[in-house]
């Protein structure tokens, strides 16, 4: 009797309402639930605002919880070429949704490219969030500006020879295979390689959730936006964050996610760091509640 209340009573916190918002000629749906203050949830690739179903209850008790889908995600109809899906406008997009649906400043969650997408929001516009976090966020260029350069790959390697070493093994295990099978149009070729790489495991994809399977397959020709230009994201930017940070990694992720988060908690000036156990780079859906705890926790704190 006891576990059907505890399912019923999540069960009812995670109803949500579908809305749609348009912002800078693009339609952003999101769900929405809760009462209090605004936490905004920024997805990566290939996901869409379902990544976020397993925080939508617990975070809505005590706020009023926004999770969107970015331009390109489900169930958005969106057009326009995924390689001009840059971190900039989406981070226009964000901003919109932020000036249109919340009342700023806001906690801001993103994950992996949305983390360098809230990351970028927070140093441009630092009147916008009152806490952030950032799990597992992509902002490569921390560690090298330049990826075509081998200057750089030389100075990162004397500098830091295991992520060095971790950076070539994904390039030439994972991330050149996802491009040749995304450009020849197999992208459950690509969605394997693109898992694998990020989880640092084989076979990432069918050790998911179903529900989460499903949703990625959904989001897979997203994995396109990795061919969009990065912006130069660099320690200098990093010290503009003036919000409070929560830099968020999963115990089995990989070594590249690991040095970013070093690199950003040496920046900005008032972050702390967490790690999730039995999780990789995912862990919002691989360990929701040791996540949802971490997360809580922090938001709670003055």
């Amino acid at each position: 009797m006891t576990v059907s209340c505890k399912t019923d009573k999540v069960q009812k916190l995670a109803s949500k309402k579908m809305e749609t918002v348009q912002v800078n000629d693009v339609a952003l749906a999101y769900a929405e639930t809760g009462k209090g203050p605004d936490i905004v949830f920024v997805h990566g690739i290939p996901t869409d605002y379902r990544a976020w179903d397993d925080q939508i209850g617990p975070f809505s008790a005590t706020n009023r919880v926004i999770a969107y889908s970015r331009r390109h995600a489900k169930p958005n109809n969106n057009t326009g070429s995924l390689k001009e899906s840059t971190i900039e406008n989406n981070a226009q997009d964000l901003e919109g949704l932020i000036q249109k649906t919340t009342s700023p400043p806001i906690n801001l969650v993103g994950h992996s490219y949305g983390g360098f997408i809230a990351a970028y929001l927070a140093a441009s516009r630092p009147g916008l969030v009152r806490k952030l976090v950032l799990v597992e966020p992509g902002i490569t260029s921390l560690l090298v500006k330049d990826p075509e350069s081998r200057a750089q790959a030389i100075s990162l390697l004397l500098r830091s020879p295991s992520t060095a070493l971790a950076a070539r093994k994904y390039i030439a295990q994972y991330y050149n295979p996802l491009l040749e099978a995304y450009r020849k149009g197999d992208l459950d070729s690509a969605l394997d390689y693109f898992l694998d790489g990020l989880m640092n495991k084989a076979g990432a994809l069918r050790r998911l959730p179903q529900k989460v399977q499903s949703m990625v397959r959904d989001n897979a020709v997203t994995i396109g936006e990795i061919e969009a230009k990065l912006p130069l994201f660099t320690p200098k930017e990093a010290r503009q964050i003036a919000a409070p940070t929560l830099l968020v990694n999963g115990t089995n992720g990989t070594k590249i996610f690991r040095a970013i988060n070093r690199r950003l908690a040496k920046s900005i000036p008032n972050s702390e760091t967490a790690m999730i156990p039995q999780s990789s780079h995912f862990p919002h859906f691989e360990n929701p509640e040791g996540f949802n705890e971490k997360l809580l926790g922090f938001l709670a704190r003055n």
